[in-house]
């Protein structure tokens, strides 16, 4: 990508980054019958090597809308691996409902989500390893649940608000003390965080394209952006069929194993997927008839997974906890079971390594940021990869908030090499048009993505292949412009109150 600002001439950032233009784009303590009183014999065959697990038992565990899957409530359960019968010990007494452990980096807290009462927003909470010293650290209005730690003292959660049918959420970040809370997803995508890589970057997942659920095939893609909201992209372009993809996780390889299902509103769980490191697809791991929760690391060749005891038809059948071996894709050895309680999210007490912080350069009391094709006119939907057609103008398209009507920002010109180069308002949703000479539609974006205030964002073409590198060249957009052409009406106040 080549970026510049007003007033700068031929600066040259190449990057990696692809903007939607143009590519892919359970108290259960008082439940009645909790894992601590419940008569239910438990089986635990877990080695005497391997670390204490903490995870989520739960009565019901149901699909959809991250603030409804423990409709009977849920708790989080701590098992040692010294115990060979009896219980785990519940960490979460006088809550109604608790999931998505994570461990900090130290492998001395928890952080985790908590509905105190039935029918109260879930916040996201901390405490010790052995269930003292809970502190809530959010005050959402809304859902505010699976957070996930980042460096220099933050924390990185979804957003979540359910009216009716319609499902809204977004990603947002804070300090571990619940301030300085911001948004870093933006537009009517319901956007859910997965996990962080170590490289620094965020997994969620979100429907393609990037709409609205109720408007998009009910599939959820995983997408990768940096902690500050910036280089939103999708993590590889696997959009020829709906499907689910949840439960990320990166393995020491840099592989990056998921949960699959290929049918929204299906029972929980699903097939589990892995992404070798450079492969363009995921593979599936055994086979597809077993289904699968929360695969972890557990070692090197070991996961360990969520596996459920019945058909995938049967809705209320029980997830215990097993290992899976990567390398023959065979199922291990059950390390605990519960007659009553499906045993679900498992993550290891243990420390584990930082990821890399981003140090952002965005400019806060920016109200606009950029975009710049380096050629329209690629196309990996095309039969030779390249758009035929003349490419005359770009067309910006935003969405209001308030009233979900579109409206056009404007247009800009496209150059012969197809480069095009606009600045348009920070954290407003927007999408792409290529237009002929007539101004008649030649391609254009369905989903909404967005730049952050002083972001530079750059795209390779119009959903181009990812495995070829574009030519390095000087776009005739930065040869014969100065600046960018400026699109949209800038209100300074409104664009950088939608980043607070």
């Amino acid at each position: 990508m080549v970026t510049t600002g007003p007033g700068s001439r031929r600066v040259f950032v190449w990057l990696w980054s692809i903007a939607g233009v143009a590519i892919c784009f359970v108290l259960v303590g008082y439940l009645a019958a909790s894992p601590r009183t419940a008569q239910a014999k438990h089986k635990v065959v877990p080695p005497i090597s391997r670390p204490d697990i903490i995870f989520v038992q739960t009565p019901v565990v149901v699909s959809g809308p991250l603030s409804q899957r423990f409709p009977k409530g849920s708790l989080i359960v701590r098992l040692s691996p010294l115990a060979t019968s009896g219980p785990p010990i519940h960490l979460t007494d006088g809550l109604f409902a608790a999931a998505d452990p994570q461990i900090n980096f130290e492998g001395t807290k928890v952080l985790f989500s908590a509905q105190k009462n039935q029918g109260e927003r879930w916040q996201v909470w901390e405490m010790d390893l052995n269930g003292a010293n809970k502190r809530q650290l959010t005050r959402c209005k809304e859902d505010c649940l699976r957070g996930a730690y980042l460096p220099a003292d933050e924390i990185a959660f979804t957003v979540e608000e359910v009216k009716g049918k319609h499902l809204h959420s977004y990603l947002a970040v804070a300090k571990t003390d619940g301030s300085e809370f911001h948004p870093i997803s933006f537009g009517a995508a319901p956007f859910q965080l997965e996990t962080v890589l170590r490289d620094g970057r965020i997994v969620a997942s979100a429907p393609w394209p990037l709409l609205g659920g109720a408007e998009t095939n009910g599939s959820r893609l995983l997408y990768t952006l940096r902690p500050d909201g910036t280089a939103l992209e999708s993590f590889r372009c696997e959009h020829s069929q709906a499907t689910i993809q949840t439960d990320a996780e990166e393995l020491e390889d840099g592989s990056l194993v998921f949960v699959r299902k290929t049918r929204a509103g299906a029972a929980a769980g699903g097939e589990l997927v892995r992404i070798q490191p450079g492969a363009l697809e995921g593979s599936p791991l055994g086979t597809r008839q077993a289904v699968y929760q929360s695969p972890r690391q557990l070692s090197e060749e070991e996961l360990l997974v969520s596996k459920k005891e019945a058909s995938a038809a049967d809705s209320s059948a029980r997830f215990d906890l097993y290992t899976y071996h990567t390398k023959t894709g065979t199922l291990g050895e059950r390390l605990f079971a519960d007659a009553q309680f499906s045993s679900i999210q498992p993550v290891l007490v243990a420390s584990h390594a930082v990821p890399k912080h981003y140090w952002s350069t965005l400019d806060p009391e920016s109200p606009t940021g950029y975009f710049i094709a380096l050629n329209s006119y690629l196309s990996a939907q095309e039969s030779r990869g390249h758009i035929s057609t003349p490419i005359a103008q770009v067309r910006v398209i935003t969405v209001s908030s308030s009233e979900g009507k579109e409206r056009s920002l404007g247009e800009a010109p496209v150059e012969t090499d197809g480069s095009f180069y606009v600045r348009v308002p920070a954290n407003w949703p927007i999408r792409f048009v290529l237009l002929d000479a007539k101004g008649q539609v030649i391609r254009e974006e369905h989903g909404w993505v967005w730049t952050r205030p002083g972001e530079q964002r750059g795209c390779t073409g119009c959903h181009g292949d990812k495995t070829i590198a574009p030519e390095n060249h000087w776009p005739l957009t930065l040869r014969r412009f100065d600046t960018p052409t400026p699109l949209g009406e800038i209100d300074h106040g409104s664009a950088t109150s939608q980043a607070k």
